[in-house]
């Protein structure tokens, strides 16, 4: 991390707030006005790689819903997103083959539009949840919640040609005084005072196919993105930027320590140094890429077992088996047949 990013704190993309502004000015309003008020300079707008600091964002909310007399702005403006506004996390998100596919590729990258963000996934044979975890500095931490979820339920609507319907969006605060204005705008149930922030799917809905799915593009726009993520001034976790860096070296085979170290410009040495005070290590980083990129290739791609072990790395098919039963329990073969049942 850079000295200027541990100064500026967290930071979010100019991606985040181009749908805002999109917005005010549909209503009539002289976006940089806002901009103004909140201490953003128009011209910064220019440049996509441009990033604030996370409060100059929800500050700008604040100013946004004062302006419009509308509290319930973020959660208006999270369902008129188009991929195209958010960057290279709206077109990966496009290009995946499912939502469970979408959430899985960008979760680690989403330090590209915000900062201390984070997001998980907990499923069954009948439910899965997304959950989302922002930064708590109420009022204005409120704003980034309803727009992250308010996302959360367009990207899923997006990629979903059939019937269902995002279940349940649930909040863990108590229901403010536009309430009505959560159902009326996400239109799905709306839970206040949850025990966590997120959004409830039927499984059907995050495992169907996308049919604007394109597996070449997504490939492409991951390493580009994971690439990026590697690259910018952050102050995003240090292995989770390792993790990016990992993803964004699969295709290459690369995948040892020394060369990961190398993408951020110091030796294997500094490397395992910096993830040991962040209590883990390259191994288990590595680990937790291969496994959730086996067990896509295999149920999701459909791929042979011994292609799989040579997209990881591994010097054979054996090696990767005893890695996968070490990572679930089970060899590449028996989860296969599984989870074909």
């Amino acid at each position: 991390m850079s000295e200027a990013a541990s100064k500026m704190g967290p930071t979010g993309s100019v991606n985040v707030i181009l749908p805002l502004l999109e917005y005010l000015e549909s209503e009539g309003l002289d976006p940089k006005d806002i901009l103004d008020r909140v201490g953003i300079p128009q011209s910064a707008l220019e440049n996509t790689k441009t990033r604030f600091p996370k409060q100059k964002f929800q500050t700008l909310w604040q100013v946004a819903s004062e302006v419009t007399g509308d509290p319930a702005i973020a959660l208006r403006v999270s369902t008129l997103v188009k991929a195209n506004t958010l960057g290279i996390i709206g077109y990966l998100a496009s290009a995946s083959e499912s939502v469970r596919n979408a959430f899985e590729l960008v979760k680690g990258l989403t330090p590209l539009l915000w900062e201390d963000f984070e997001c998980d996934l907990e499923s069954d044979d009948e439910v899965a949840f997304i959950r989302c975890a922002t930064g708590k500095d109420q009022q204005a931490g409120r704003f980034t919640t309803e727009y992250a979820i308010g996302l959360t339920v367009t990207i899923s609507r997006a990629l979903w040609a059939g019937g269902s319907e995002p279940l349940e969006a649930r909040f863990s605060y108590p229901a403010p005084d536009y309430a009505d204005e959560y159902e009326r705008i996400l239109r799905i149930p709306i839970r206040f005072d949850a025990d966590e922030d997120g959004v409830l799917f039927p499984i059907s809905m995050m495992d169907s196919l996308n049919p604007s799915a394109d597996a070449a593009l997504r490939q492409l726009l991951e390493r580009y993105a994971a690439d990026q993520l590697a690259s910018i001034p952050t102050s995003a976790r240090f292995p989770q930027r390792v993790r990016a860096c990992i993803l964004s070296m699969v295709p290459l085979g690369n995948l040892t320590a020394d060369g990961v170290a190398a993408q951020f410009n110091m030796s294997n040495r500094t490397l395992r140094r910096r993830l040991q005070e962040e209590e883990t290590s390259y191994q288990e980083i590595l680990d937790d890429v291969r496994a959730e990129l086996a067990r896509h290739y295999l149920t999701k791609e459909k791929r042979e077992i011994d292609e799989v072990a040579f997209l990881l790395g591994f010097s054979d098919p054996s090696a990767f088996t005893k890695a996968f039963r070490r990572w679930t329990g089970q060899t590449p073969a028996d989860f296969v047949r599984t989870n074909s049942a």
